[in-house]
């Protein structure tokens, strides 16, 4: 089966069509990200109780920059429960200044180019068989599967879960996932 990766320019055609169907929003348990959002990325993530530890983790590697400019991502961040189950001394290396590689390339991983709402996504899947790539900012797409009405993010069995948190950034979507975007093999 033959995967399709998903462009950029799908992010932008959902944020331009701003899915008008009230019903549908209020079905989804997920708030809609059809629209954009009122601030950019680094506020929505500072403003995601669920995300504190990211947002610690991005601060102190001095990254917000990347989220509060003008290119439009969609970031699946792992939950403060996916960094508490860390091996001992992980989380603590990745708030340290030495970690600051490390940040860099988990969130490389993390991240999708364009915003991609959750609408798109679910339509995406469904078109595709229920799997699709999206453009990452690192070398590897990143693998989204549609599995028993779970969507999982990344390749492999310990592939993380899309939770029910989503909001829309003003530049993008913000994802909370239950784990860490395992590598490629």
């Amino acid at each position: 089966m033959m995967k399709k990766t998903i462009i950029p320019a799908l992010g932008a055609l959902s944020l331009m069509l701003a899915g008008c169907d009230a019903a549908d929003e209020a079905a989804d348990p997920v708030k809609s990200t059809a629209t954009a959002g009122s601030q950019d990325l680094a506020a929505t993530i500072a403003g995601i109780d669920d995300l504190s530890t990211a947002a610690e983790v991005i601060g102190n590697a001095g990254l917000e920059d990347p989220f509060d400019g003008a290119g439009s991502y969609t970031a699946f961040l792992p939950s403060n429960a996916a960094f508490a189950a860390l091996p001992e001394g992980d989380l603590e290396r990745l708030r340290s200044d030495e970690g600051r590689p490390e940040v860099i390339a988990l969130l490389r991983g993390h991240l999708a180019v364009g915003a991609i709402s959750r609408e798109d996504l679910d339509r995406a899947l469904d078109q595709n068989g229920g799997s699709i790539e999206l453009a990452s900012v690192a070398d590897e797409p990143i693998q989204v599967r549609k599995i028993d009405g779970q969507i999982l993010v990344g390749d492999g069995d310990d592939a993380p879960h899309l939770t029910k948190i989503a909001e829309a950034a003003s530049n993008g979507v913000v994802y909370v996932i239950d784990g860490f975007i395992p590598p490629e093999n």
